[in-house]
């Protein structure tokens, strides 16, 4: 029964490392920056409006900035702790290897 594990170890390192190239490539993904088209001008109070809207246009990107930041690093996290069980797997497929 031992002899016919070391399948099974090996199609856990593949899933394994397969989730961490897969969170690897997700953590490259980023929100784009938010625009806001412009509006005619003439209206009136349009010039407090505009003033107004690039105000929020610029805290909105920059919360999508941490966002960004904040999610690149959990993706990252989480594809190394993949890439960890994939050599543990890699590495008990070896020793069960070895062992026989």
């Amino acid at each position: 029964m031992v002899t016919y594990t070391y399948p099974v170890w090996l199609f856990f390192s593949a899933f394994f490392f397969y989730n961490a190239y897969a969170h690897w490539r997700e953590g490259e993904v980023s929100i784009r920056p938010f625009v806001m088209r412009d509006r005619p001008s003439g209206e009136k109070g349009a010039a407090k409006l505009t003033e107004a809207n690039q105000d929020f246009v610029r805290e909105f990107n920059a919360y999508l900035t941490s966002v960004n930041k904040v999610g690149r690093g959990r993706h990252r996290a989480t594809a190394v702790g993949y890439s960890l069980s994939g050599v543990i797997a890699l590495l008990s497929m070896f020793l069960i290897l070895v062992g026989q």
